[in-house]
């Protein structure tokens, strides 16, 4: 995958869509990197206790490691003892049930005990998004995010995240539809930051829907996220396609070499 002709291939395409930088691939394998970084060791998901009232150590967030990943070029992982939190441990299909607390969390909060992050109306609301969302279990008993870049060329990242703005998102929301002939391709659903860039993708993509997601909207990890970014999340096989294809379609265009000539 790492070949000098592919490389170009990808600084093409980055450029012609106003991406600051490459994109980070995410795969899951059997062992963790030679070098890298992860969420500090906890007590291992298996070693959980079956109920728990909010109080459980969430020592960092998935989205912190993967703009430190961004910045040093350096993997990031998690495993079943560096998680971060469990919310993402369940997300990144390490955990097969969520924690009982976590519906109120994400709706009107335990008096005196946590409060409501109110994403939804109530804790029956967040119960029945929690029932009715399981995440695919993880493939691997490693989950890591790097650069491109980093990948040898026996590896293939099974998504390929980027961090648009504005613009970007306009050229990378047009690319997706002209390749996929998909009205509908492009997917913005609901979910937490960990949610919304790892599992909906995922389960998409197992679901044989050729699929972008779109993520960035979680308001505590927006500090992660560079001003005025998202993120946008592809299959592997879909971000070949771009990087390929891009200037067959609106990237591609005089109307857009206007629009990314002017400030914004």
């Amino acid at each position: 995958m790492n070949t000098p002709a592919f490389s170009e291939q990808v600084d093409l395409f980055t450029a012609a869509l106003g991406l600051p930088e490459e994109p980070l691939g995410l795969y899951y394998t059997d062992s963790r990197p030679a070098f890298g970084f992860s969420p500090r060791p906890q007590t291992p998901l298996s070693q959980l206790p079956k109920e728990n009232d909010g109080n459980l150590n969430w020592t960092s967030c998935l989205l912190g490691k993967l703009r430190r990943a961004r910045r040093e070029k350096a993997p990031a992982f998690f495993d079943e003892e560096r998680y971060g939190c469990s919310g993402g441990a369940f997300f990144m299909g390490f955990k097969p049930d969520y924690e009982p607390f976590e519906p109120a969390l994400l709706s009107t909060g335990i008096p005196g005990k946590i409060p409501g992050e109110r994403y939804v109306d109530s804790p029956e609301t967040g119960e029945r998004f929690y029932n009715d969302f399981q995440p695919l279990e993880a493939s691997g008993p490693v989950l890591v995010a790097q650069a491109l870049s980093l990948f040898q060329d026996e590896e293939r990242p099974e998504l390929v995240i980027m961090f648009p703005n504005r613009k970007s998102l306009i050229g990378l929301n047009a690319l997706t539809v002209f390749l996929t002939g998909d009205m509908n391709a492009v997917k913005m659903p609901f979910g937490v930051g960990c949610c919304t860039t790892v599992c909906w993708p995922r389960k998409l993509l197992a679901q044989g829907k050729t699929c972008a997601v779109v993520g960035g909207y979680d308001i505590n990890m927006i500090k992660y996220l560079k001003d005025g970014e998202l993120i946008y999340t592809v299959p592997y096989g879909l971000f070949l396609h771009m990087v390929e294809k891009w200037h067959l379609a609106v990237p591609g265009t005089r109307a857009w070499g206007r629009l990314m000539d002017k400030t914004s």
